[in-house]
């Protein structure tokens, strides 16, 4: 029988000497043109009887002899089969035997079957692999006897196999290992931060030479104070020198009579007895076994020496020379220590409560098993399952965000590191709740990335989104939160009649966008004791999928609009990670204003909250000649203040803060305390009793303030200078400032600046002139002047924002100028 008439679309072909094998796809050029830089793939054959391959795609027709014998061939070709792809597989019978298909993909092999049914000369069928990538077999029979074994390589469609692919595996491994071995230098303190690594790729010698310091310390303790217990000795000795006898002694006389004679008097004398002595020994099954525990770590440092050097071909020097100083120095411990005298070692049992509890014992024992066991890795990532390239996408956007972080920020607890008595685990399980915390150390805020976060329950359809990055702000007790989602989809060739990009770019799906609005606007939290009963809790939620051009996806709309709506996809491969580590840098950077402003609020809800009038100076900065004057005003309730010192426009004072100034109050100096004005009076200095008249005008009028009580701010103000630069503030200022001279922040735009300058630089400093106040750091100076924030540095203005630009988008207009400044050179 001739090959079927497969058309255009036929990818493989190949005859037997018992069946004809057809494959055909349709748009597989399409897939071939999107893997073209791969290297070349290849089919594996193993069948009886091989008369012809033919690859129509490629045009390549190979014609073998039939020998009648099993034969394998393996051709090179171009990648043929991906991933989410429809194969048509067909397999005709030539000698009427019947032929069935197998593979070890249920889903794969029961989508192969009879064409009439009852008749198996002729199967035929849809197969699609999935997500699922890399090899497998297709294996068919033909009368139960097996006539073929096809091997293909299944290559993703969305990503590179040779690169994306093998680096997503590479990522995770690295950080598997460097994650284990952080664990290990905080639980041990082995070493301090900056400490350099060693770079030697043996997972054994790096935990080794992490723990050997405290490993030896161990052990000197156990032979400084070993354990032991206390044996009974007897020897048979005469009788005059026996010292104790006991039971036994008389057991031996009545079994050795000869040795009981009997006197000249008639009585009984002993000439030879069994005497008994008590001693200490060391020969105990715990010191054996401290002893096999000795013994074994040489032969595992010796061992590692011999893989090492066949492993490498050029060994670090220092490495052989750090591991034969390890083996001597636990060679010295056996040779010179009791342990010399103890007897080997035989298997027990069950194990000595010593080596749970007993000093020296206990952590020997523990790391021993680090030692024994090494690394253990649990988890869905290290199965068979790893060819599932969804799956590891997955796997890999959480542990690439893990790294990203790590880079910038400090580890404090990452729960996908254990240990147990299996030595130290790693478990990533899809499904499963992970997290990592980390700490700014610029703002010393928590940072929290979690893995399935589990399902979150919502007033209507609970959620479970992939990654959450969680971030506690300063000033605040609200946990912002925003959704990383791992998508293993992309919209490679988008139609204008659905797709809103303008320029039709690839880019994320319509239907995960869809997605992250759900996220965000479905997951809420049930506050009891507010007036708004439901709140949201995410604050973004960001698609992240398989893409590699960055730059052109800078312009698309799905981008645009994470700054608009804070909603979108990001671009996320292991060559593609900038978009995504910037927006990282960005939410843990921003204020707790700027982190509010990222998302959407309800219409009218501007009236809904308190707008500070910035115009309103009503608080009254007040300063004390002596600590006298300061302890009698804050005792008595009141305050004083010459009238010729408070201009007409600043009345009403509403309320008085005490400023200690730092040459009369020392280590006390700043604003703690302020209170409400009851009532406000002009009276002559004289009628003050409480305060003696010194020096002053006894006519001079006062404004003499009633205070109802002096409250303490939460957070005192500290003074940066040693003069005082502010007479009037407001309530809000009064409650939120760190330093004195924030105080006279005389609008919204400005203390956004400052805040936003605060947090991303180490010393800012708030500078005033006669009209106006500004900012600066280093060597950078910022003054808004002329609806501008102009950016001063050596003298000449170097950048220009508008503030009405910096009161729409505070947090985006700073990162601008900024950026500016840093990098002048690039178009921001």
């Amino acid at each position: 029988m001739a090959l079927l008439p497969t058309g255009s679309d036929k990818l493989l072909e190949i005859r037997t000497s018992d069946i004809d094998l057809v494959i055909k796809s349709k748009n597989i050029q399409t897939a071939v043109a999107a893997c073209a830089d791969e290297q070349s793939s290849s089919v594996a054959i193993t069948t009886f009887g091989l008369e012809r391959i033919k690859v129509g795609i490629q045009n390549i027709d190979l014609n073998f002899e039939n020998s009648g014998n099993y034969s394998a061939q393996i051709i090179n070709v171009a990648p043929l089969f991906f991933e989410q792809t429809d194969y048509e597989l067909i397999v005709n019978s030539r000698n009427g035997k019947a032929v069935h298909f197998w593979n070890e993909n249920y889903l794969i092999r029961e989508k192969i079957g009879p064409v009439i049914e009852g008749n198996n000369t002729l199967i035929t069928g849809i197969i699609n692999f999935g997500n699922s990538v890399g090899y497998t077999d297709l294996e068919i029979t033909a009368d139960d006897r097996k006539v073929m074994v096809l091997r293909i390589e299944v290559y993703p469609s969305k990503i590179t196999y040779k690169e994306d692919y093998q680096r997503m595996i590479a990522d995770v491994s690295e950080m598997v290992y460097a994650a284990a071995i952080d664990f290990m230098q905080k639980t041990y303190q082995e070493f301090s931060i900056g400490d350099k690594q060693n770079n030697v790729p043996a997972i054994f010698f790096q935990i080794i030479s992490m723990i050997f310091e405290k490993y030896m310390n161990a052990a000197k303790r156990i032979t400084t104070v070993p354990h032991h217990k206390l044996i009974t000795e007897r020897t048979v000795v005469p009788e005059y020198k026996a010292k104790r006898t006991d039971r036994k002694s008389e057991k031996w006389l009545m079994t050795h009579q000869r040795n009981i004679a009997m006197d000249q008097g008639g009585d009984l004398v002993v000439n030879r007895v069994l005497a008994s002595r008590k001693q200490i020994t060391y020969d105990t099954n715990e010191n054996r076994f401290v002893k096999f525990i000795l013994k074994a770590t040489i032969r595992k440092l010796e061992d590692f020496i011999t893989r090492y050097k066949k492993s490498v071909k050029n060994p670090e020097e220092t490495v052989l020379l750090e591991t034969n100083r390890m083996i001597n120095k636990v060679r010295n411990i056996l040779n010179t220590s009791f342990l010399r005298e103890v007897s080997e070692y035989y298997a027990e049992q069950s194990m000595s409560l010593v080596f749970g509890m007993a000093p020296g014992y206990r952590e020997l024992y523990k790391h021993y098993l680090m030692i024994q066991r090494g690394l253990s890795v649990h988890g869905d990532f290290f199965r068979i399952s790893v060819k599932d390239t969804a799956q590891l996408y997955e796997y890999w956007c959480f542990i690439k965000l893990f790294t990203l972080l790590k880079n910038q920020y400090q580890l404090v607890s990452p729960d996908i590191i254990k240990i147990d008595n299996s030595g130290i685990t790693v478990t990533l399980v899809k499904g499963k709740r992970s997290k990592a915390r980390f700490i700014n150390p610029k703002t010393g805020e928590l940072i929290t990335l979690i893995y399935n976060p589990g399902e979150t329950k919502t007033q209507t359809v609970n959620q479970k989104p992939d990654n959450v990055l969680e971030l506690e702000k300063k000033g605040t007790e609200v946990s912002y939160k925003y959704v990383f989602d791992a998508k293993y989809r992309i919209e490679k060739e988008p139609e204008n009649s659905f797709y809103p990009d303008p320029n039709n770019n690839p880019g994320p799906k319509v239907d995960d966008i869809n997605t992250m609005h759900r996220y965000r606007d479905s997951i809420v939290y049930e506050n009891k004791v507010s007036k708004f009963t439901f709140e949201k809790t995410m604050f973004g939620a960001y698609v992240l999928f398989p893409y590699d051009d960055e730059e052109l996806y800078k312009e698309h709309h799905f981008y645009k609009s994470i700054e608009s709506v804070n909603i979108g996809g990001l671009p996320f491969l292991p060559g593609a990670t900038s978009l995504v580590q910037k927006l990282l840098e960005e939410l843990i950077s921003d204020s707790k204003e700027s982190a509010f402003e990222r998302t959407t609020l309800p219409r009218g809800i501007e009236e809904k909250l308190a707008v500070v009038d910035w115009k309103k100076r009503d608080v009254l900065i007040g300063t004390f000649r002596s600590r006298k004057q300061f302890d009698i005003c804050f005792g008595k309730n009141f305050y004083y203040i010459p009238v010729k010192q408070i201009p007409d426009e600043r009345l009403p004072i509403h309320y008085v803060a005490l400023y200690q100034t730092k040459n009369k109050f020392g280590i006390d100096a700043g604003i703690r305390y302020y209170g409400e004005v009851l009532r406000t009076a002009i009276v002559r200095r004289k009628n003050i009793k409480e305060i003696p008249l010194t020096h002053a005008n006894a006519e001079e009028l006062y404004y003499r303030f009633v205070i109802r009580r002096w409250d303490m701010l939460e957070r005192g103000i500290e003074p940066k200078e040693h003069g005082f630069p502010c007479d009037y503030t407001n309530m809000f200022l009064l409650q939120h400032s760190e330093y004195i001279p924030e105080l006279l922040i005389e609008s919204e735009e400005k203390y956004r600046f400052y805040a936003e300058l605060k947090r991303s630089v180490k010393h800012a400093e708030i500078n005033k002139d006669a009209d106006n106040i500004g900012f600066e750091y280093g060597d950078v100076h910022f003054i808004f002047t002329d609806g501008n924030i102009l950016a001063i540095k050596e003298g000449r203005i170097v950048e220009k924002r508008a503030i009405s630009d910096f009161a729409r988008r505070p947090a985006d207009t700073y990162r601008r100028l900024r950026m500016a400044i840093t990098y002048p050179d690039m178009d921001v």
